[in-house]
Order: C-alpha cells, then structure tokens, then sequence
C-alpha cells in the first residue's frame, strides 16, 4: 500500500511538528519502538507497518490509527466555534426495526416478519432500518439493547462505521480502513484488536451506520 504508507509518513511528520518531537529516534523513544524499525517505515522502506507499531503511534499523538492511515491530518479544517449560514431543519423520520442482531465474531442477524416497531432517527434514506444489538461484545460503543441505524444509499468512506455481513452470515459492525486487491480491511470497534482482512468474495453487504439509537427513540407503529 504504497500510497497509504506515504500518507503514514507525512502525517507523522506534520504531528512530529506539532508536537515539537525534534527527531525520528526521538519519537521512537517516546512510543519504545526499536529505531531501527521506526526508521525503515520513515524511510519508506515497510510498505506494510505492523497494526501494533501504528497503534503505538497513534496512541501517542491521541488519533486512531484509522485517522492516522487514512485521513490527511495536514489538511484537516480547525473550527473557530463560529456558526455562519443557514441551519439545516432536522426532521426525525420511523425509521423501521427489521431485526435484532447479535454482534462480533460470531454474530448473526434473525430477521423479524412483522418487524419490531421503529426508531426515531433524522434519516433522509428512504431503505434506512434498524436492528436491535443483543450482547455485550461492543461495549463500550454499542450496548445491550440499543440500536444500530443503517443507511443503504449512503456511501462510506475510510475511518466510517459500517455494518459487514459474510457469506458464512457472520454479522458485525466495523471501521472501514479501505478495498483493494479482491479484500475489504476493516478495524473492530474496539481498537485493542487487530484489523480483519475479508475477500470481497466473501462479503455479502457493507452498509454504511449513521448511528447508535438509544431505546428511548423506540416506538411501535
């Protein structure tokens, strides 16, 4: 992933100066990588960096490694709190529940006939939907009982939560990192786990989350 390696390299140059890290073995003694190590993926030299090297970085600098692989961090827009402009109405539309889902590794997907009522959620996606998450697997983000919003006609981009499912019916909710080469990199919620790497293959639907519902926003029609 060359491209994605010079964008690595230039991000962690630009928060280097943020910060005020003078040096590259400076900052490899402040996140305890080897110099060595740290140097060939400054150089260039490890077009594949390791997850756990990546998350050390981040961790340092306070970004997720999603931010600091995918996003151009030089080019990010500063907010100077000032609103100008016309504002939006937010208009809250049912959204339906069409299931619940048990998520993570081994989670899957039961499908209700009749559905389960609806979530109030400011969607303009006229196939949005909801399903109920049942289990704790992705605490602290999504917990028991809530529900995840699904927009089928949104697009998704790197660093945007999605719902995956597999051809083996494997229902989970992940980070898009990005596609290339026949695979689909994505990063579990909870970022003390690795990456997963999934054929294209093998994926039955990315969808893109527009967000976690509380059950307060429940109804039934």
């Amino acid at each position: 992933m060359p491209h994605t390696t010079d964008r690595i390299i230039a991000n962690i140059n630009h928060l280097m100066q943020k910060h005020s890290v003078a040096t590259v073995a400076d900052l490899a003694k402040l996140i305890r990588v080897p110099q060595p190590t740290f140097h060939r993926l400054m150089a260039g030299e490890n077009q594949d960096p390791k997850y756990t090297l990546l998350k050390r970085v981040a961790d340092y600098f306070k970004i997720t490694v999603s931010d600091l692989v995918e996003k151009d961090l030089r080019n990010l827009p500063t907010s100077n709190g000032n609103v100008s402009g016309n504002v939006e109405e937010v208009t809250f539309t049912r959204v339906p529940v069409m299931g619940s889902a048990q998520l993570g590794s081994e989670g899957h997907w039961v499908g209700l006939d009749n559905g389960d009522g609806f979530v109030n959620w400011p969607s303009q996606d006229p196939e949005a939907f909801a399903l109920r998450c049942k289990g704790d697997s992705m605490k602290p983000r999504i917990k028991d009982g809530e529900y995840v919003v699904v927009e089928p006609n949104h697009g998704y981009l790197p660093g945007d939560e999605v719902l995956l499912v597999t051809r083996d019916e494997q229902v989970m909710i992940k980070t898009f990192l990005y596609q290339r080469d026949g695979a689909v990199l994505v990063m579990s919620v909870n970022e003390e786990h690795p990456p997963l790497r999934f054929p294209i293959s093998d994926v039955v639907r990315i969808q893109y989350v527009a967000g976690i519902a509380k059950p307060s926003l429940h109804g039934t029609y």
